[in-house]
């Protein structure tokens, strides 16, 4: 019975939540798009170019650096094959990378 007295209070906070929504929504639509337009030019100018220059020196350094490729750990729940794929010998993915991606039975082919 308790349970059944806070529905329509749920109810009534889910309305209000809709209500400041929409006017939110409605009174943002009105303003002039001069500001917002403003806005993005800077976040993509002084966020996204630094973020963009940051993620091409971190590759940049780290393709000095090999990463070794882990053994692959077979396990009777991974790479389980029903069937074989409709295309080449039927144990290569559509997207197979010979030196990442191992194959069951045989390993790394690289």
């Amino acid at each position: 019975m308790l349970l059944m007295s806070k529905i329509p209070k749920l109810g009534q906070f889910g309305q209000v939540i809709r209500r400041n929504v929409v006017a939110t929504v409605e009174q943002r639509s009105h303003r002039s798009g001069d500001g917002a337009i403003r806005l993005w030019k800077y976040i993509s100018l002084f966020v996204g170019a630094p973020c963009i220059l940051l993620a091409m020196a971190n590759c940049y350094i780290n393709s000095f650096h090999p990463h070794k490729r882990p053994e692959p750990i077979e396990l009777p729940y991974l790479k389980v094959m029903r069937k074989p794929f409709p295309w080449g010998d039927g144990k290569h993915s559509l997207f197979h990378n010979p030196k990442t991606n191992w194959i069951k039975g045989v390993g790394y082919e690289e």
